[in-house]
Order: structure tokens, then C-alpha cells, then sequence
């Protein structure tokens, strides 16, 4: 199967993804990857969920904390 990419830059606004995210969680779209311009910061979001890549491990550690709610329930955090 020929593989398919499609680039976009966009300026960040609020709800500006929403269509995106609908989209995978929806499984219309996959293997999406939301990324800072820099590449330092990696969202792959996925019908289950999403995984993230974040600059730091203080930054990690930011995000775990205000949303733990996220992470899922087993001891490993996987």
C-alpha cells in the first residue's frame, strides 16, 4: 500500500484541531502527528487515546500532574 503525508502549519487558536482530533477518534484519519515547529513536542493521538512527547522531563512531570485523569489505570501507567 503506497504510504500517503500531508503537512500543515497552522497558527494555535483554541479548538483549532477539534475537526483533527474528531477525525482519528473517529478512526477516519490515523497516524497523525501534531507537533510545536520546533519538533520538540510530539502529540500522536489515536482512537484509544494519545501518546506524548514533551521537551523535558520537568515538562513530563507538568503535564502528569494537572492531568491524571488522562493516564491510564494500571501500575505501570501504560
Amino acid at each position: 500500500m503506497p504510504g500517503r503525508l500531508y503537512a500543515d502549519r497552522r497558527p494555535w487558536r483554541y479548538g483549532c484541531l477539534d475537526d483533527l482530533l474528531r477525525a482519528v477518534a473517529d478512526e477516519t484519519l490515523v497516524e497523525v502527528f501534531i507537533t510545536d515547529t520546533e519538533l520538540r513536542r510530539i502529540h500522536h493521538p489515536y482512537d484509544g487515546g494519545a501518546d506524548v512527547i514533551l521537551a523535558t522531563p520537568a515538562e513530563r512531570d507538568r503535564l502528569r500532574e494537572r492531568h491524571t485523569d488522562w493516564l491510564p489505570s494500571g501500575p505501570a501507567g501504560l
